[in-house]
Parts: structure tokens; sequence; C-alpha cells
């Protein structure tokens, strides 16, 4: 994390607690080069995963697909459903 008042990025966290609704995470800084404190406030921020295709094409990743393609490569394998 860069400090806000001189700009560098060795920083060290003082104190991390998670907000009353626990979807945001509040942490205490202080910076090594300044001493300044300061409060950074991280949330998750869920992306949806993307599959690269050859021709550079990007497409969502659908996990459905991926399970039909590892059972039609299993299909004459002596291995169970269950399993895979």
């Amino acid at each position: 994390m860069r400090c806000p008042y001189c700009n560098d990025e060795d920083t060290q966290v003082k104190d991390s607690r998670p907000t009353e609704d626990n979807s945001v995470i509040r942490r205490r800084r202080s910076c090594i080069q300044c001493a300044a404190r300061f409060t950074t406030f991280e949330r998750v921020q869920l992306r949806d995963l993307m599959v690269k295709k050859r021709d550079g094409k990007k497409v969502e990743f659908d996990r459905d697909k991926l399970a039909r393609s590892i059972m039609v490569s299993f299909r004459k394998r002596p291995f169970e459903d269950e399993r895979i």
C-alpha cells in the first residue's frame, strides 16, 4: 500500500478489523518512511472468470461446458462418474 503523504510503498498494518456488516476490512496503517498514519478500507471485488480462446476472443467461463468435456474424455475409461 502506498503512503498518501510521501508516496513510499513500504507501510505496516497496525490494526485490522471488519466493519459491522463484514463486507469491508478497515486497516490502520503507518508509513515506515514518514511515520504518518492512515486508514484504508478494503473490499472484495468479484469478477467473472474469462477464458481467452486461441483466436484471441474472450468468453465467459462456463463450468458446465468444462464438466461435459471432462466426461467426454473419460467416456471409454474405467472411471465412475462420482470419482471424476
